[in-house]
């Protein structure tokens, strides 16, 4: 049975989650997604995990913060004051605006807006978790 290596173009079904089994990422209900293993379009830890499977073989994996998106750097965020007149948004009354910027790129920033700062926070959304990723190897290309 061919087995993925590196160059291999794949097709693999996965799900990502948070330590907490918090879902933040799947392609289930879509296609499945397609990438040459080693080009450095997914994290690297999720490709050396595809090396030596198989089609139809599923496993599950846990990647540490640093192999995923990294750390939570402390001075990588700051804080500014301000006053505004915004109304609040979500459960938090406190928070008025919450955007991730430049999502899932290696430039992805978060700003968020509270009744009494700003804060910019140039860490990634996922930096700092631990990621535990189900992977389903649905075929080998090439």
């Amino acid at each position: 049975m061919p087995q993925v290596k590196q160059g291999s173009t794949v097709r693999v079904h996965y799900n990502v989650m948070l330590k907490s089994g918090k879902m933040v990422e799947s392609t289930a209900g879509a296609e499945p997604l397609r990438l040459t293993v080693g080009a450095g379009k997914a994290r690297r830890a999720f490709e050396d995990a595809l090396v030596g499977m198989g089609p139809g073989e599923s496993k599950r994996v846990t990647i540490p913060p640093e192999k995923a998106f990294g750390v939570r750097k402390p001075e990588a965020s700051s804080h500014h004051s301000h006053h505004d007149t915004m109304a609040p948004i979500g459960k938090d009354a406190a928070v008025l605006q919450q955007q991730v910027v430049n999502e899932g790129t290696s430039e992805e920033f978060s700003i968020i807006v509270t009744d009494k700062t700003v804060q910019l926070d140039e860490n990634p959304r996922l930096a700092g978790e631990e990621l535990v990723v189900d992977i389903d190897l649905v075929e080998i290309e090439t």
